[in-house]
């Protein structure tokens, strides 16, 4: 009767210590989940972002010998700053280039004239993705200020090479008027025309 009396006693302590064992273990799991999750909230485990100088060089800084960014408060909600995407030449710095063209081309009436031209334009940018995504986003405002632009000109304002050019590089002016109207960036480098037919 004692010997039985001694092993519940016994059960009872190593029940007991097993419950405090289990709890212990839960704690440290909560514990550690808890400071993962504020690390990974607060971004802890996030790219560090590149620093580049006027010049589109990439800079570090160095404290005690080790690469160091600048501390800075910056708002999480900011968007990250537009950054030219550059490639590795020996002679220089050089700048990659984005192309895409516009999915639709356009039919406009000329000033003063019963013609009208068809085109189908492009661009180029050396930014990253997110200027063609702003393209897109806004193509309606884009598509409206590219009819105002062609529509002002006559047909004798567009027959040389060097006419054409003109009006690209004003329709490069006012897409850009319009995604910085938007977006407070422009980014658009260069517009082509992939057709062009006066008729």
């Amino acid at each position: 009767m004692a010997d039985e009396e001694e092993v519940e006693v016994v059960e009872e302590k190593k029940g007991g210590l097993v419950k405090i064992l289990l709890f212990v273990t839960i704690g440290l799991l909560l514990i550690i989940i808890s400071v993962g999750a504020t690390l990974f909230l607060s971004g802890f485990f996030d790219p560090k972002p590149v620093v580049v100088d006027e010049e589109g060089n990439v800079v570090t800084q160095e404290i005690d010998g080790e690469a160091a960014e600048e501390e800075e408060e910056v708002d999480p909600n900011a968007p990250k700053p537009l950054i030219k995407t550059s490639k590795e030449t020996p002679e220089g710095q050089k700048f990659d280039q984005l192309y895409n063209e516009l999915d639709r081309g356009f039919t406009i009436n000329l000033a003063g004239s019963q013609k009208f031209v068809q085109f189908s334009m492009g661009f180029m940018t050396h930014y990253d993705q997110r200027i063609v995504d702003f393209v897109y986003k806004h193509e309606m405002a884009i598509r409206s200020a590219i009819i105002m632009e062609v529509s002002s000109h006559q047909q004798d304002q567009l027959v040389t090479v060097a006419d054409k050019q003109k009006l690209a590089d004003s329709l490069k002016t006012r897409m850009n008027q319009v995604l910085t109207g938007y977006e407070d960036f422009g980014g658009i480098e260069e517009v082509f025309f992939t057709e062009f037919v006066i008729q």
